[in-house]
């Protein structure tokens, strides 16, 4: 049965609207993962300049430890 011109272009409109979603929902989603990959990399430069930093402190800690400890065997 071919359906007369009126609901022939009613479904092609549907048809558009629900590919038109379809491809809002695609990039959407395209685009979150974009996001979250941004995020993830911002949050690995974080952690590194921070265990750097950890790692700078925990040497000078260590230093001043020797330093201490030098100074109490020369007092001895």
């Amino acid at each position: 049965m071919v359906p007369d011109i009126y609901t022939h272009e009613k479904l092609a409109l549907e048809h558009r609207q629900t590919l038109l979603c379809e491809a809002k929902c695609e990039r959407m989603l395209a685009g979150s993962s974009t996001q979250t990959t941004h995020i993830l990399e911002r949050l690995q430069r974080s952690l590194g300049l921070y265990l750097i930093a950890l790692g700078t402190w925990l040497q000078r800690f260590g230093q001043r430890e020797k330093a201490v400890e030098y100074q109490a065997e020369s007092r001895s």
